[in-house]
């Protein structure tokens, strides 16, 4: 990963809008828009703030700009190579502590709230509607098990919608996501169970844009079995 002068000056100017944004909603300088290139220029601020309002805002507004301020100056305090290893940190370890923090406080609450949550050893969080049949379970990662589900984000935002898919998603268990696997485990044919699956055991770091789920994205599924087909063992 090569990071020149002219990259890290470009993410701290981004930075700095989205702090404007995310802290004061209306901005604070008074200039206004005299011609095209004003506008021009502004439009494109807009755009890069809100393409990074969900960045980490916990960032201290008068470094950053003293940040900015070093740099086009050339008297940065960090050299390049120091900045390649702060970011690469940010992006690898402290985002997915962070994440991983604050699911695992929310779930901890949520199971505090109803007595019918359970959580298991991996994280995943969950409540049975109905058991089902559970002479007939699936367990084997190369057990088959049809089943229909809506899955949304903590927001209550649907995504991987049943109209982009089959209604029914028919599958072995070993090409489910850790958590959904697991998930439907839990009851028989014929089950209903409730899934709150942390990221790391749903889509993870990388998400799945064509499914509509971003990265480290905690999920929430609905779940029915539909037929479960157990492989001859």
């Amino acid at each position: 990963m090569k990071i020149s002068r002219y990259s890290v000056v470009a993410l701290v100017v981004s930075v700095v809008a989205m702090l404007a944004v995310a802290c004061g909603g209306a901005s604070s300088n008074s200039k206004r828009l005299t011609d095209s290139a004003d506008s021009l220029s502004y439009v494109i601020g807009m755009n890069i703030a809100y393409n990074i309002m969900q960045m980490d805002s916990t960032l201290r507004p008068e470094m950053v700009m003293a940040g900015v301020e070093d740099a086009m100056l050339g008297q940065e305090q960090i050299s390049l190579e120091d900045g390649k290893l702060y970011l690469l940190s940010y992006m690898n370890y402290d985002v997915y502590e962070r994440v991983r923090k604050y699911e695992d406080q929310y779930l901890t609450d949520l199971a505090a709230s109803d007595a019918a949550i359970n959580r298991s050893r991996s994280g995943l969080t969950y409540k049975v509607g109905e058991l089902g049949n559970m002479s007939n379970t699936a367990n084997h990662p190369r057990d088959t098990v049809a089943f229909t589900y809506t899955a949304r984000t903590m927001a209550g935002v649907e995504v991987d919608p049943a109209s982009e898919r089959p209604d029914t998603l028919r599958t072995t268990l070993m090409k489910l996501p850790e958590g959904l696997s697991e998930g439907v485990k839990l009851v028989g044919q014929g089950g209903k169970v409730t899934l709150w699956i942390p990221s790391k055991l749903a889509y993870g770091a990388a998400g799945d844009s064509e499914k509509g789920i971003k990265p480290n994205e905690m999920l929430q599924y609905e779940v029915e079995i539909v037929e479960v087909k157990r492989r001859r063992r």
